[in-house]
């Protein structure tokens, strides 16, 4: 199949370069620097240093592509463990082949699908998974494209995308070797995770019909989960060394989600407001999580179960946006938005094994400890995995004949507020960028992150570690 479809790509290009045709491109070079705010200490996380993307045409079909070079800081100790003197990564973001007509138009490559009426955090924008590196990003630049089919239907005031990809897409999430703060409570090895049996496709349909109002929209999305779940645990003994016990095989696999949602966008000459909402049922593929022992260098050795104890998640959730845009005075642009998350229902087995498991991540109690703690959502809005309810505030004015502009964007974490108590956590952003010429630009930048330890989960509050993230941001961006 790979091999028909690189045939395919060679004849359009072969295609192509037949007149008349035409080949743009666009991109840019950005160079940029980061430090802690509290000791001046350089950040280490990766960045986009450049992309370059382009487009060549030929009558009705059209080649597009994406290319970055991602930049990764090297470590004191770089050249010790390597000799390779490289420190970026070529990323193709995007390729994929577009053939038009009238009322429709037809994608097949490596692409990425953006659905939903908020600009940002939309719970029905899941054809595409995310970059946690880019999640405070904007737009497709925090999304990871996905090798699939997709068709775009037009007629008059009716819009309908499908997308269609036989691969699972999963995150992609901070391991820990950087300085990224946001961090999963839980990171198994490979062989802990039980892979995807059935064939792991995955699709949906976005509808948009406008009118003089406004827009309405309906969404579906049937995939399994971007991020692992926590499955069950197993345990083994050894029959050889008079039943000696292993350490807890954790299992862990990816749920199947489908999702249906709808959304409205409603115009009026002193605000626009935006919603979205989408109801969520994830299940657990793995009803039997026995298997042989995994680790491969222990596997002769343990060869019988102690016990098995798979979780069987069943579980409905929900994920809400509201978003209000308008123009304050003195032409200042303002917008506001509310995201929330509740779980519905949630089924599985009425306890955890009463036993010492060891959890990485979790403090496990049996005693106090249920399954229902172990939940992650692995699809829907990113911001999910800091906060189950958060209010983002949005301001923007342009001086000097919009050669300059000034923003200030704030994320609250509304979860356990109280009116009568501060926000236990919220990240500030205040932006300055400057035009110094038609396609170069300076931008300054101040984030701070507060985190209180005096949230119910202690220190290990997602905002409370990311409270040393807090940076300023020096960059110098030139579009050609």
């Amino acid at each position: 199949m790979k091999n028909k479809f690189y045939i395919f790509i060679l004849a359009v290009f072969e295609l192509m370069h037949s007149e008349p045709s035409s080949f743009t491109f666009s991109g840019y070079s950005n160079f940029s620097y980061i430090s802690r705010i509290s000791d001046k200490s350089l950040i280490n996380v990766p960045y986009r240093m450049g992309s370059i993307v382009f487009v060549k045409q030929y009558e009705d079909i059209s080649l597009i592509g994406e290319f970055a070079l991602e930049y990764h800081v090297r470590d004191d100790s770089y050249f010790i463990e390597t000799s390779n003197p490289q420190d970026f990564v070529l990323d193709m973001r995007e390729f994929y082949i577009t053939y038009s007509k009238k009322h429709y138009e037809l994608k097949v490559g490596k692409q990425i699908h953006s659905w939903g009426n908020v600009d940002e955090n939309s719970p029905l924008d899941n054809g595409s998974a995310l970059d946690y590196y880019y999640m405070f990003f904007s737009g497709t630049e925090r999304k990871l494209a996905t090798l699939s089919l997709g068709v775009d239907f037009y007629y008059k005031n009716l819009k309908i995308n499908s997308v269609f990809s036989p691969l699972h897409s999963t995150n992609r999430i901070p391991l820990g070797g950087d300085d990224f703060p946001v961090e999963l409570p839980i990171y198994p090895d490979p062989y802990e995770i039980i892979p995807v049996s059935s064939i792991p496709y995955e699709g949906g349909l976005f509808i948009n019909y406008s009118t003089k109002f406004g827009e309405l929209s309906f969404s579906s999305f049937s995939g399994n989960d971007r991020i692992f779940n926590f499955s069950g645990v197993n345990e083994y003994y050894s029959t050889q060394f008079n039943n000696f016990k292993s350490s807890p095989d954790l299992v862990f696999g990816y749920r199947r989600t489908n999702s249906l949602g709808f959304g409205v966008t409603i115009l009026n000459r002193f605000f626009t407001t935006r919603f979205d909402y989408s109801y969520f049922n994830t299940k657990d593929q793995n009803k039997t999580i026995e298997r042989p022992y995994p680790n491969p260098l222990q596997s002769s050795l343990y060869d019988s179960v102690a016990f098995s104890f798979p979780l069987q998640e069943n579980v409905e959730y929900e994920q809400y946006t509201i978003q209000i845009d308008t123009e304050l005075p003195f032409n200042i642009d303002f917008s506001i938005q509310l995201f929330e998350h509740n779980i519905k229902q949630y089924n599985s087995v009425d306890t955890l094994p009463n036993v010492e498991v060891d959890i990485p991540g979790f403090e496990y109690d049996p005693n106090t400890m249920k399954p229902r703690d172990l939940f992650i959502p692995g699809m829907g809005v990113p911001i999910a995995i800091l906060t189950n309810k958060a209010l983002f505030l949005f301001l923007k004015k342009k001086f000097l004949n919009e050669d300059l502009t000034f923003s200030f964007t704030s994320l609250m974490d509304l979860e356990n507020y109280d009116k009568n108590k501060d926000i236990t956590g919220s990240l500030n952003e205040i932006k300055a960028e400057y035009s110094i010429a038609q396609d170069l630009s300076l931008l300054l930048g101040i984030t701070k992150i507060n985190g209180s330890n005096e949230h119910s989960d202690g220190e290990k509050y997602q905002f409370y570690k990311m409270k040393d993230f807090s940076h300023s941001r020096f960059e110098l961006k030139y579009y050609f």
